[in-house]
């Protein structure tokens, strides 16, 4: 009777720690270990987890052929859900994202090799909401913006890696409106331009590093209109042609 009861105890231990099972309706059930194909070492997992009815749930990791891992997922019913790592050969952090039912939620984070940060953005129920900022490789920002819904709202910079800015817009439900400026590298204004409903519409002026107009015109629906002049360094006009709807 003691030896039954050993079998017994043995067999359930079997089931319990039982992997790639499949079910009696052919559904994936439990832990999971996939392999690498191909590789000279065919017990190389490539990603291990739980599957619930042929679904991922809970926490998935997946590695590169060195057995780094590569990716932590979380999934909830086969959705991702919480966190997801994406981590390079060398043990990097590269991305930290977040879901929720299958979206991304909340505040996402990218990086270089270095560690540092990449860019930045945040999101609500799968759309843009809040702010974005960009990253060169020394750490300087790049740009900035801000969404509503998925769409630009508000002012977006971009920066040269001096930290000086190099463009500003202003944008109203994703599309560019108002005075958009352009800088020089050295911080002089280059270019001054009037946008509405995100075409050039209006005057368009454009200078010198020593703040001299050297060109100046209009556009009307993107196009240029009316007269263009040109300057020389010293401000005096060098030519005039004259556009209709984008034509000389």
């Amino acid at each position: 009777m003691k030896s039954i009861y050993i079998l017994i105890f043995f067999l359930s231990l079997k089931l319990f720690c039982q992997v790639n099972f499949v079910d009696e309706n052919g559904l994936k059930q439990g832990h999971w270990k996939l392999y690498f194909p191909y590789h000279k070492s065919d017990s190389l997992i490539s990603e291990e987890g739980n599957f619930i009815n042929s679904l991922e749930d809970g926490c998935w990791i997946k590695y590169h052929e060195n057995s780094q891992i590569r990716e932590i997922i979380n999934f909830n019913f086969g959705k991702l859900n919480g966190l997801r790592l994406l981590i390079s050969k060398n043990g990097k952090l590269k991305e930290q994202e977040f879901f929720l039912d299958g979206k991304f939620h909340g505040n996402q984070l990218y990086f270089y090799d270095s560690g540092k940060v990449s860019m930045s953005i945040s999101y609500v129920n799968g759309l843009k909401q809040g702010s974005l900022l960009k990253y060169y490789k020394n750490g300087k920002v790049q740009e900035t913006a801000e969404y509503i819904n998925d769409k630009k709202n508000g002012y977006s910079r971009w920066y040269f890696d001096n930290e000086q800015l190099s463009i500003q817009y202003k944008y109203l439900n994703g599309n560019i409106i108002d005075t958009a400026f352009a800088y020089y590298k050295t911080g002089e204004l280059k270019t001054k331009y009037i946008y509405s409903e995100n075409k050039l519409n209006g005057e368009k002026t454009t200078f010198y590093p020593s703040g001299i107009i050297k060109e100046k015109g209009s556009y009307m629906n993107d196009k240029k209109e009316g007269y263009w002049f040109k300057f020389d360094t010293l401000g005096h006009q060098i030519d005039c042609v004259k556009y209709k709807n984008g034509l000389k």
